[in-house]
Protein backbone atom coordinates (compact mmCIF):
# COMPACT_ATOMS: atom_id res chain seq x y z
CA UNK A 1 0.00 0.00 0.00
CA UNK A 2 1.40 3.20 -1.21
CA UNK A 3 1.49 6.36 1.63
CA UNK A 4 -0.84 8.84 0.52
CA UNK A 5 -1.96 12.45 2.37
CA UNK A 6 -4.01 13.11 5.73
CA UNK A 7 -7.54 11.32 5.15
CA UNK A 8 -10.55 13.67 4.68
CA UNK A 9 -14.48 13.12 5.71
CA UNK A 10 -16.33 11.16 2.72
CA UNK A 11 -19.32 12.61 1.65
CA UNK A 12 -22.81 11.75 1.35
CA UNK A 13 -22.16 10.51 -2.46
CA UNK A 14 -19.48 8.04 -1.33
CA UNK A 15 -22.50 6.16 0.23
CA UNK A 16 -25.62 6.32 -2.43
CA UNK A 17 -24.20 3.70 -3.97
CA UNK A 18 -25.08 -0.33 -3.86
CA UNK A 19 -23.79 -1.46 -0.58
CA UNK A 20 -21.45 -4.01 -2.24
CA UNK A 21 -19.61 -1.30 -3.53
CA UNK A 22 -19.14 0.90 -0.21
CA UNK A 23 -18.52 -2.39 1.68
CA UNK A 24 -15.58 -2.62 -0.69
CA UNK A 25 -14.47 0.80 -0.66
CA UNK A 26 -14.91 1.26 2.48
CA UNK A 27 -11.56 -1.53 2.97
CA UNK A 28 -8.41 0.45 4.18
CA UNK A 29 -10.79 3.61 5.01
CA UNK A 30 -10.76 5.18 8.46
CA UNK A 31 -13.20 5.09 11.01
CA UNK A 32 -13.13 8.19 13.28
CA UNK A 33 -14.97 8.70 16.81
CA UNK A 34 -14.77 11.80 18.90
CA UNK A 35 -15.28 11.74 22.48
CA UNK A 36 -15.28 15.10 24.97
CA UNK A 37 -11.23 14.14 25.36
CA UNK A 38 -9.67 12.32 22.32
CA UNK A 39 -10.38 11.07 19.28
CA UNK A 40 -9.87 7.04 18.37
CA UNK A 41 -9.14 6.99 14.85
CA UNK A 42 -9.08 2.97 13.53
CA UNK A 43 -8.42 1.35 9.68
CA UNK A 44 -11.32 -0.80 8.66
CA UNK A 45 -10.18 -4.11 7.14
CA UNK A 46 -13.74 -5.93 7.01
CA UNK A 47 -17.25 -5.42 5.81
CA UNK A 48 -20.41 -6.98 4.83
CA UNK A 49 -23.06 -5.51 2.66
CA UNK A 50 -26.41 -6.36 3.34
CA UNK A 51 -29.53 -4.84 0.63
CA UNK A 52 -32.64 -5.19 1.29
CA UNK A 53 -35.60 -6.49 0.08
CA UNK A 54 -34.03 -8.96 -1.87
CA UNK A 55 -31.50 -10.06 0.83
CA UNK A 56 -33.13 -12.32 3.46
CA UNK A 57 -30.29 -11.91 5.48
CA UNK A 58 -30.92 -8.58 5.96
CA UNK A 59 -32.54 -6.72 8.67
CA UNK A 60 -34.38 -4.60 6.46
CA UNK A 61 -35.87 -8.00 4.12
CA UNK A 62 -39.37 -7.68 5.52
CA UNK A 63 -39.61 -4.33 5.84
CA UNK A 64 -39.63 -0.91 8.41
CA UNK A 65 -39.79 -1.80 11.72
CA UNK A 66 -38.86 1.15 14.63
CA UNK A 67 -35.25 -0.73 15.33
CA UNK A 68 -34.80 -0.45 11.31
CA UNK A 69 -36.56 2.42 10.18
CA UNK A 70 -32.81 4.55 9.36
CA UNK A 71 -32.31 2.05 7.33
CA UNK A 72 -34.92 3.21 4.77
CA UNK A 73 -33.48 6.59 5.19
CA UNK A 74 -30.37 8.80 3.92
CA UNK A 75 -27.27 6.86 2.76
CA UNK A 76 -24.37 7.76 5.55
CA UNK A 77 -26.16 7.40 8.79
CA UNK A 78 -25.37 4.76 11.93
CA UNK A 79 -27.59 1.91 11.95
CA UNK A 80 -26.23 0.25 15.18
CA UNK A 81 -28.03 -2.93 16.80
CA UNK A 82 -27.65 -5.26 20.00
CA UNK A 83 -26.69 -9.36 19.04
CA UNK A 84 -26.89 -11.93 21.92
CA UNK A 85 -28.13 -8.91 24.13
CA UNK A 86 -24.63 -8.09 25.15
CA UNK A 87 -22.88 -6.64 21.79
CA UNK A 88 -23.35 -3.57 19.69
CA UNK A 89 -22.80 -3.82 16.00
CA UNK A 90 -22.14 -0.66 13.89
CA UNK A 91 -23.75 -0.07 10.01
CA UNK A 92 -23.64 2.89 7.79
CA UNK A 93 -26.53 2.50 5.52
CA UNK A 94 -26.06 3.19 1.95
CA UNK A 95 -28.03 3.68 -1.00
CA UNK A 96 -30.88 6.31 -0.53
CA UNK A 97 -34.48 6.64 0.74
CA UNK A 98 -36.22 4.48 0.73
CA UNK A 99 -34.16 1.54 -0.74
CA UNK A 100 -32.47 0.03 2.69
CA UNK A 101 -29.69 -1.31 2.83
CA UNK A 102 -25.95 -1.18 4.76
CA UNK A 103 -22.58 -2.27 5.56
CA UNK A 104 -21.72 -4.03 8.59
CA UNK A 105 -18.30 -2.87 10.15
CA UNK A 106 -16.48 -6.18 11.05
CA UNK A 107 -13.02 -5.74 11.72
CA UNK A 108 -10.61 -2.37 12.34
CA UNK A 109 -6.97 -1.69 13.27
CA UNK A 110 -6.57 1.37 15.75
CA UNK A 111 -3.98 3.86 14.82
CA UNK A 112 -1.60 5.09 16.73
CA UNK A 113 -1.42 2.94 19.22
CA UNK A 114 0.93 1.81 21.46
CA UNK A 115 -0.44 -1.09 23.36
CA UNK A 116 1.56 -4.01 23.17
CA UNK A 117 -1.56 -6.53 23.48
CA UNK A 118 -2.98 -7.13 19.66
CA UNK A 119 -6.65 -7.39 21.39
CA UNK A 120 -6.37 -4.03 22.13
CA UNK A 121 -5.25 -2.84 18.96
CA UNK A 122 -6.92 -5.53 16.49
CA UNK A 123 -10.74 -5.15 16.55
CA UNK A 124 -11.62 -8.30 15.32
CA UNK A 125 -15.59 -8.75 14.83
CA UNK A 126 -18.67 -6.28 15.35
CA UNK A 127 -18.93 -6.48 19.08
CA UNK A 128 -15.01 -5.88 19.55
CA UNK A 129 -14.84 -3.09 17.24
CA UNK A 130 -17.64 -0.88 18.59
CA UNK A 131 -16.35 -1.48 22.25
CA UNK A 132 -12.85 -0.45 21.11
CA UNK A 133 -14.32 2.44 20.21
CA UNK A 134 -16.95 3.20 21.99
CA UNK A 135 -19.30 3.24 20.01
CA UNK A 136 -23.14 1.87 21.50
CA UNK A 137 -26.78 2.24 21.09
CA UNK A 138 -26.80 5.72 21.46
CA UNK A 139 -25.12 6.38 17.85
CA UNK A 140 -27.57 4.64 16.05
CA UNK A 141 -29.04 7.36 13.54
CA UNK A 142 -25.97 9.59 14.06
CA UNK A 143 -25.31 11.29 10.68
CA UNK A 144 -21.91 10.57 9.63
CA UNK A 145 -21.85 12.95 6.80
CA UNK A 146 -22.26 15.97 9.17
CA UNK A 147 -19.26 17.77 10.37
CA UNK A 148 -19.80 17.48 13.54
CA UNK A 149 -20.98 14.29 13.55
CA UNK A 150 -19.42 12.01 16.51
CA UNK A 151 -18.64 9.47 14.46
CA UNK A 152 -17.26 9.83 10.63
CA UNK A 153 -15.67 8.05 7.84
CA UNK A 154 -12.61 9.24 6.62
CA UNK A 155 -10.64 8.54 3.31
CA UNK A 156 -8.02 5.77 3.17
CA UNK A 157 -4.43 6.90 4.08
CA UNK A 158 -3.00 4.04 1.98
CA UNK A 159 -4.53 3.15 -1.74
CA UNK A 160 -5.57 -0.47 -1.52
CA UNK A 161 -4.94 -2.60 -4.45
CA UNK A 162 -7.53 -4.49 -5.91
CA UNK A 163 -5.73 -8.04 -5.78
CA UNK A 164 -5.70 -7.35 -1.54
CA UNK A 165 -9.02 -7.45 -1.25
CA UNK A 166 -10.77 -11.04 -0.67
CA UNK A 167 -14.59 -12.03 -1.07
CA UNK A 168 -16.34 -14.36 0.92
CA UNK A 169 -19.63 -15.35 1.87
CA UNK A 170 -20.87 -13.70 4.78
CA UNK A 171 -20.52 -15.09 8.12
CA UNK A 172 -22.82 -16.42 10.75
CA UNK A 173 -25.77 -16.23 9.21
CA UNK A 174 -29.11 -18.60 8.70
CA UNK A 175 -30.65 -16.93 5.40
CA UNK A 176 -29.03 -14.93 2.79
CA UNK A 177 -25.75 -17.42 3.57
CA UNK A 178 -25.02 -18.09 -0.06
CA UNK A 179 -24.34 -13.88 -1.44
CA UNK A 180 -20.88 -13.45 -1.58
CA UNK A 181 -20.79 -9.72 0.28
CA UNK A 182 -18.12 -10.13 2.73
CA UNK A 183 -15.03 -7.67 1.92
CA UNK A 184 -11.42 -8.13 3.89
CA UNK A 185 -7.71 -7.16 3.63
CA UNK A 186 -6.04 -10.36 2.90
CA UNK A 187 -3.64 -11.49 5.61
CA UNK A 188 -4.82 -8.92 8.22
CA UNK A 189 -4.33 -9.78 11.95
CA UNK A 190 -7.53 -8.03 12.39
CA UNK A 191 -10.07 -9.94 10.09
CA UNK A 192 -12.07 -12.83 11.65
CA UNK A 193 -11.53 -16.26 11.76
CA UNK A 194 -14.40 -17.77 9.54
CA UNK A 195 -16.07 -20.65 11.43
CA UNK A 196 -15.53 -24.05 9.62
CA UNK A 197 -19.74 -23.81 9.20
CA UNK A 198 -19.09 -20.87 6.91
CA UNK A 199 -16.48 -21.93 5.18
Amino acid sequence: MDRVNEPTPYERSFFERAPDDVARALIGSVLQVRDAHRVRRARIVETEAYAGFDDPGSHAYRGPTPRTAVMFGPAGFLYVYLIYGMHWCVNVVTEGVGTPSAVLLRGAVLLGHDDADDAAVNLRGPGNLTKGLGITGSDSGLDSCDPHSRVSFLSAMSTVADSAIGVTRRIGLSKGRERESRYFLVGDSAVSKVPPADR
